[in-house]
């Protein structure tokens, strides 16, 4: 597969950021790279990766890249296959159901932590991330919708101030962000999730931590079952292939 057009303004980017990199640096920015070109489907799911190439695409040595790749792999967004090449992993019903059970725990620990350690500013932006989220999904904006979503995430997180936790979050959300949005199959799914983030938003801001709880439970309920749907799917709505071949 010949390289995606729309990855061409991010390589060129990466390329400029990596003059004078450390190796660890420049391991660190191949990651985030690949991160973003799998959670954005610029490399789509199940994909191969060949790590000539997008060293070369990327203009840095092999040994950043495949170090990226091996952290990837650990975290489940890419798997090794017998050939020892790497492809953007597929996500299962089980992948689901394991990454939802997760997030059922650390989210309601750390919106209970949060409604705990929030400041001024943090309550001001985690409810208008919220809003802003009603609104993109009022106007079916799923791309600014995601943007507001992450940051809703990211503030709590840090209220909750707990990095284990947090990292924990981070990596298991991470696994399944690709199908984030394409799991709410309609307008007024989306319009529902917003919904579930402003009443969990105001349930921190009033500290009510029993409504924390089940408002946690319900939204990842509603997650889950819409993200069974389109796994079972995937068939329709991924190619596979190999990235940069």
């Amino acid at each position: 597969m010949s390289t995606l057009k729309s990855t061409t303004k991010a390589e060129t980017r990466f390329k400029t950021k990596m003059k004078s990199k450390t190796s660890e640096s420049l391991s660190d920015d191949a990651y985030e790279w690949l991160v973003a070109a799998i959670t954005s489907f610029a490399i789509p799911t199940n994909s191969q990766i060949s790590e000539n190439k997008l060293a070369t695409e990327l203009g840095v040595s092999r040994t950043p890249v495949r170090e990226a790749l091996k952290r990837l792999e650990s975290e489940g967004l890419i798997k090794k296959g017998e050939a020892g090449r790497f492809t953007v992993a597929m996500l299962t019903t089980k992948d689901v159901d394991e990454a939802i059970d997760l997030l059922l725990l650390c989210d309601t620990y750390m919106f209970r932590r949060a409604a705990e350690n929030i400041n001024v500013v943090d309550s001001k932006l985690l409810k208008e991330s919220a809003e802003k989220m009603a609104h993109f999904a009022s106007i079916s904006d799923r791309e600014n919708w995601m943007k507001h979503d992450s940051i809703f995430h990211e503030v709590a997180m840090r209220a909750a101030n707990n990095e284990i936790i947090t990292e924990v979050s981070r990596v298991t959300r991470r696994r399944i962000q690709r199908f984030w949005a394409r799991s709410l199959s309609d307008a007024h799914d989306l319009i529902a999730c917003s919904d579930e983030h402003l009443d969990i938003a105001q349930s921190i801001l009033n500290k009510d931590f029993l409504a924390i709880s089940s408002l946690v439970e319900a939204h990842l309920a509603h997650l889950r079952a819409n993200m069974h749907k389109i796994v079972q799917s995937t068939a329709v709505f991924f190619k596979s292939g190999e990235y940069n071949e």
